[in-house]
């Protein structure tokens, strides 16, 4: 009886990852930040193998195609664990976490992710995302900087310069 229960509570839990539709993925709209370049084409069929990393690194791409972002970090932190000198998964992740915002998690990442490969793209997101938290930072020294310090005056003005040079 026990068998049983067990078995039926796994394939209900194993139903949740039936594999979704592609289609129309690559025309989604994503966050501007950059992503890497494919060297190898995505195979064609994936063994169903929840140890495969193609596998899971297909379920991370599917999971953060359809927005469910929780399961696509929790595959691409597997993939992590399976491909410990890839950079990819760390990429992927840096990106998943800069599209919701999750800057401090974002810069870990890329930073991750450039200590596997030196990739322009990687740097690229990387200064991105420490751009944001610059800004942000200076934004909470202005307010919390006395009236009269000096410092909130020359922070107010690199703020405008800064966000002044950013604007088109």
């Amino acid at each position: 009886m026990l068998r049983l229960l067990l078995a039926t509570t796994f394939s209900v839990i194993l139903s949740g990852c039936a594999p979704l539709p592609v289609v129309g993925v690559e025309t989604a709209v994503r966050s501007p930040v950059a992503q890497p370049d494919r060297a190898d084409p995505a195979p064609t069929t994936q063994p169903a193998n929840p140890t495969n990393p193609v596998f899971i690194e297909e379920r991370a791409r599917q999971a953060d195609a359809t927005g469910r972002r929780d399961v696509a970090e929790g595959y691409y932190l597997q993939l992590t664990r399976l491909k410990p000198n890839d950079a990819a998964p760390w990429f992927r992740l840096g990106n998943l976490y800069a599209e919701q915002g999750r800057l401090d998690s974002a810069e870990r990442a890329y930073r991750e992710a450039l200590r596997r490969r030196d990739d322009a793209k990687t740097l690229h997101n990387l200064g991105l995302v420490q751009v944001k938290l610059g800004v942000g930072a200076l934004r909470e020294a202005q307010t919390r900087l006395p009236s009269t310090d000096a410092a909130r005056q020359e922070t107010r003005e690199l703020l405008q310069t800064l966000l002044e040079t950013a604007s088109p």
